[in-house]
């Protein structure tokens, strides 16, 4: 990986759309750096504004203020054909009347490329995304999975610097979509080329990614790793966004160095890790992941990381089952349980419950 050149900068980036009376704006001051040969994702909800993000790299959108750098380069200029990106659509749009080996040949006879060339990057291709032995096949005889790994391929096949991917696992069933995740990262690994990956799913894109950029609303609310998007959430939104938790609104009392002390509704109070920035009297969001708790029966010690509480509904999942408990004071929580070896689920709506958490998983945000 090159670090000291980034493979595609955006520098304070704006669009609009429409005329300048009434404009609707799609990005607003977006900055950011995708690194050489990473596997960077932008998620967020629909119209949030990261298809449009995409298609400003790509060239089929121009900006309307700030700049857009590929390797330093200023490519504001420089037509879709021009750029050394190449794009794989959510609907794949392969040609019905060529072959699969035609298919992915296509971008290369554009390119005037000799035909021993194109013959062998064809091959070479093909058998990266298993499908070599399909060469023949038209598209219509080729499933959805299959239809994928073709316009893969003949996205592939120029040898883009970047990749962009628009959703592309998105008409796929849920089984195919997750072989496909673990493909498309390992096709990213094995050529080396820069992923830019647009999703609304959380789950690929904490399970595919080097680094996302959680959008929302034309803005960038923030940029990491995996681990630090779901642990360490700078605001409300994107703890919310990525993966389920449990909010509890309330008042600093008391701050000890990283912990804080807060007040939850009108008596109980929460020990929980301070985010920084934060002072006494401050009005706060507590966020914590269901899975961070743990459910006993409540005969076990309540003790100063456990609090009783009652079951009052459970959704079974197959391999883990989400029960709301009351905790009392109006507060309840989505905690996470796994059915126990026999198949049946540990606890029933009306148990009564002791239920444990750490100030470690309990976390401030701004509210």
């Amino acid at each position: 990986m090159n670090e000291s050149i980034p493979a595609i900068t955006a520098n304070n980036v704006v669009k609009h759309y429409g005329g300048s009376a009434s404009p609707v704006v799609a990005l607003k001051n977006i900055s950011l750096e995708i690194r050489d040969n990473e596997f960077f994702t932008l998620l967020g909800p629909s119209g949030c504004g990261k298809t449009t993000l995409l298609r400003l790299i790509a060239g089929f959108e121009q900006v309307t203020d700030g700049k857009i750098m590929l390797f330093d380069d200023e490519i504001a200029n420089l037509e879709p054909s021009q750029r050394p990106v190449n794009t794989v659509f959510q609907h794949y749009a392969l040609f019905p009347h060529m072959t699969v080996a035609q298919n992915v040949a296509f971008g290369l006879e554009r390119l005037k490329k000799p035909r021993s060339e194109i013959e062998t990057t064809v091959n070479e291709v093909l058998t990266l995304v298993k499908m070599k032995h399909l060469a023949d096949r038209s598209p219509n005889q080729l499933s959805g999975g299959q239809q994928q790994r073709v316009a893969l391929a003949r996205a592939l096949a120029p040898s883009p610097k970047v990749l962009l991917l628009d959703e592309p696992l998105s008409a796929l069933d849920l089984k195919l979509r997750q072989a496909m995740r673990e493909e498309l990262k390992q096709l990213q690994r094995e050529t080396g080329i820069t992923f830019v990956f647009v999703t609304h799913d959380q789950e690929e894109a904490l399970s595919m990614s080097d680094r996302i950029a959680v959008m929302s609303e034309g803005e960038v609310q923030q940029i990491g790793r995996p681990t630090d998007i779901y642990e360490h959430p700078v605001n409300r939104f994107v703890a919310d966004f990525i993966g389920d938790t449990n909010f509890l609104d309330g008042e600093i009392m008391s701050i000890d160095d990283d912990l804080v002390t807060c007040r939850v509704g009108t008596q109980s109070m929460f020990e929980a890790e301070n985010s920084g920035g934060h002072k006494v009297g401050d009005q706060v969001s507590l966020f914590l992941r269901p899975e961070k708790i743990t459910l006993s029966p409540q005969s076990e010690t309540i003790g100063t990381d456990t609090r009783p509480g009652k079951v009052a509904n459970i959704i079974y999942l197959g391999n883990q089952a989400a029960y709301t408990v009351d905790i009392g004071g109006g507060i309840e929580l989505i905690a996470q349980a796994r059915p126990r070896e026999d198949g049946n689920l540990p606890f029933a709506i009306g148990d009564s419950l002791a239920v444990g958490f750490s100030a470690r998983a309990l976390r401030v945000l701004a509210q």
